[in-house]
């Protein structure tokens, strides 16, 4: 009975000092420590620490500055492991008496450490562009890739929550925008009025897109309406091969006498003013005869779409 006992502790202490071991594993796993294992000493690199930058938003634009950085920390293992795991320092970028220019180098400093760890940024120093701050007001254009559009469905309406936007910036940068669209990432298919997030891009004049600026709202809604291209006409059977020498055709008929097609636009719809089904007479024996899953198609070589791709033909016979 001891021996389980004994047994059921060393279980529950094994799975304890799993549990440890994976919840240090965890708090470290966005940096690493190097060091000799017989020296005092340690290097930790602890990624992505947020940039905090210090100069007046409301009168000037930087272009250039990361959002994030590195940070190499140098000291004693138990100091530079502390520093790692609590994240207590800052990486700062101060620029309030920095002067309006380009190409300006600037050192991006480490604050608040322990005495006795040293932080270094990577990179620590950039190179960024200070510009006076402007703000213009834009019109959004809503746009919808044709390819979107299901064959037999065009745009008839296209509208945007937002329809003006503010865009800051460098006064040079803003001048340079030609259109500011409303765009969606979705790639699903368009046959019916939807409602979707668009974000918004600016463009040039030779619709580059423009990166440093800052446009508020980021996105919008889009409005999409569309209307169908799409007429019905009548569905012609058309007749191949010959009957057996005996027999003579009474009729063959399709089970419907009129379709509704759709097409890519007006233009190509007005091509087509009939569709046709092919039946062949050649193997035909009884005196009344379907015919199933007759596929239907235009004699213009253009693209339609229909609702009814395929039809079902009755053929009568008798002898002669």
């Amino acid at each position: 009975m001891q021996l389980k006992e004994n047994n059921k502790l060393k279980l529950i202490s094994f799975l304890i000092a799993i549990l440890l071991f994976l919840s240090v594993n965890e708090n470290f796993k966005n940096f690493s420590v190097l060091g000799d294992s017989s020296s005092d000493n340690a290097t930790a690199w602890v990624s992505d620490v947020p940039l905090d930058v210090d100069y007046d938003r409301d009168k000037l634009y930087v272009v250039g500055i990361p959002n994030t950085v590195s940070v190499k920390l140098s000291g004693t293992k138990t100091k530079v492991q502390k520093e790692s795991v609590a994240k207590n320092f800052k990486a700062k970028l101060n620029l309030r008496n920095a002067q309006i220019g380009d190409d300006q180098k600037v050192r991006i400093e480490i604050d608040g450490l322990e005495k006795g760890v040293e932080g270094t940024a990577e990179p620590s120093v950039i190179t960024i562009s200070i510009r006076e701050k402007a703000t213009k007001e834009f019109r959004v254009t809503p746009v919808v890739k044709k390819e979107r559009l299901l064959i037999g469905y065009e745009v008839d309406n296209l509208s945007v929550t937002n329809e003006t936007v503010k865009i800051s910036g460098a006064i040079e940068s803003l001048n340079r925008i030609n259109e500011v669209r409303a765009e969606s990432d979705t790639r699903t298919k368009l046959n019916r009025n939807t409602r979707e997030e668009a974000k918004l891009v600016a463009y040039d004049s030779d619709y580059n897109k423009i990166e440093d600026i800052q446009i508020e709202p980021s996105s919008t809604v889009m409005n999409i309406e569309l209307k169908n291209i799409e007429k019905e006409v009548p569905l012609e059977v058309n007749t191949i091969g010959s009957l057996p020498s005996e027999f003579e055709l009474i009729s063959a008929t399709a089970d419907v006498s009129k379709v509704a097609i759709r097409a890519e636009d007006e233009a190509t719809l007005a091509k087509v003013s009939e569709m046709f089904v092919d039946v062949d007479l050649s193997d035909v024996k009884e005196e009344t005869e379907e015919r199933s899953n007759l596929k239907i198609y235009p004699k213009e070589n253009v693209r339609i779409a229909t609702d009814t791709p395929i039809v079902k033909v009755t053929i009568k016979i008798r002898k002669k």
